[in-house]
């Protein structure tokens, strides 16, 4: 049986047998495998951070009016559409092999950018967007495979990864971004260094000693996977992929616009905007440690609460000033939210399938995620133009709101399928 991961409960379905309960001889813990791929996370999200952070303004003189954050949709979209490819990847190649291909494919992403911004040509743009975010779906998903090295603590492993964003964080809007005027095209530099940083990624992968994959036809009767809408039924499961898609929808109905916003709307200049990205980054991926112990201590539910009450406070924050102290508290802020619910959705994800089910599901749920995170990207400028900045945080609210009720019924019913 699966169910919510009550306060102080560590849950590792491949770590137990699924007839007795009893734990089996479980691998030992390998942190430097952990930290191999915590530091291939740290340079896939500087890519995608200094992307954040610049792309809706490197597509400017390209972009029809109003499609300038088109560019990140597609790398969204293509990231929940490469978590459908991800599990045939691996059955196929291998972890390592599958990992490999997806920073292979950052790179050619990256080339694609420096293209369209040599030949200001916005379809070339989306095009090399689009091939970033499927790329980039392979490293969303090392938070997964970490617990594989650290099954002793999955909350650990995960955050441990998670964290390694913090670098990404600095390196991403606080360095890549500052190469603007680095070539004779402005922007092109960025995703130079871009495809040099997943050079890094790359040998960093080849460093990680991967298990094979579990393979379901292996398993006994007893470990049989169960059908994936069987699963999705679980009211954790369901809460779990309520909570991640939340973290990324209401962090980028706010975020996605706020480069555009400052600078056209309020008057901010590019530095004070990239770095503002790069706090709310920072923010993102600081908290891990902490936000693990305080899953492990109170549970998933709790901290993905938490998560809410910081998004309307953040909104409360921009709905009231759109001084440059505000953006800068009120995205550091929205890195908290981000942190605290997608985290606690992904250990609560972890703890309601088996290990030989944890391919489909892993898949479906990021495939949820990044679908959900694509929509509200594109509709976040429209709104925005719309109804205006501030009735935007009123919208951000009413969905936080929403989200908690919809959790609520959720840990109400509490029953296993």
């Amino acid at each position: 049986q699966f169910k919510f991961l009550e306060p102080g409960e560590r849950t590792l379905s491949m770590a137990k047998d699924v007839e007795t309960g009893d734990p089996k001889v479980a691998p030992a813990d390998d942190w430097t495998s952990v930290l191999l791929l915590s530091g291939a996370w740290a340079c896939a999200f500087s890519i995608f951070s200094s992307a954040v952070a610049t792309l809706s303004l490197a597509v400017d003189a390209s972009a029809p009016e109003g499609l300038e954050t088109l560019p990140l949709s597609l790398a969204l979209i293509l990231q929940g559409v490469a978590n459908l490819v991800l599990p045939i990847c691996k059955r196929k190649l291998g972890l390592k092999a599958s990992y490999l291909l997806g920073a292979s494919l950052g790179i050619v992403a990256c080339g694609l950018l420096i293209l369209g911004c040599f030949l200001v040509d916005f379809s070339t743009q989306c095009i090399g967007s689009a091939l970033l975010g499927f790329s980039l779906s392979f490293a969303q998903n090392y938070r997964f495979v970490s617990v594989l090295f650290l099954p002793s603590n999955p909350a650990s492993a995960m955050s441990a990864v998670l964290f390694g964003g913090v670098l990404g964080s600095l390196l991403g809007p606080g360095a890549l971004a500052q190469a603007k005027d680095l070539l004779e095209v402005p922007f092109a530099g960025i995703y130079l260094l871009g495809g040099c940083v997943f050079v890094v990624s790359l040998v960093l992968i080849a460093c990680v000693k991967f298990p094979p994959v579990v393979s379901s036809a292996a398993s006994s009767d007893a470990e049989a996977p169960r059908p994936l809408c069987r699963i999705l039924r679980q009211p954790s499961c369901f809460a779990a992929i309520l909570a991640m898609a939340s973290s990324y929808s209401i962090m980028l109905l706010l975020m996605a616009p706020t480069p555009v916003v400052m600078q056209q709307y309020y008057n901010h200049g590019y530095v004070p905007t990239t770095l503002t990205m790069m706090g709310h980054m920072f923010c993102m991926f600081a908290p891990s440690p902490l936000t693990g112990k305080l899953v492990s201590r109170f549970g998933s539910l709790k901290v993905i609460h938490s998560g809410l009450i910081l998004a309307c406070t953040t909104a409360i924050i921009l709905w009231l000033d759109h001084e440059l102290a505000a953006f800068v508290v009120a995205m550091g802020l929205l890195g908290f939210t981000w942190n605290f619910m997608f985290l606690g959705g992904t250990v609560l994800l972890n703890s309601s399938s088996k290990a030989t089910e944890s391919l489909k599901v892993v898949a479906a749920a990021d495939c949820t995620v990044f679908l959900t995170a694509a929509a509200f990207t594109v509709l976040s400028m429209p709104l925005v133009s719309n109804i205006g900045w501030p009735e935007t945080q009123i919208a951000t609210m009413s969905m936080a709101v929403a989200v908690a009720l919809c959790l609520g019924v959720a840990a109400a019913v509490k029953r296993d399928v």
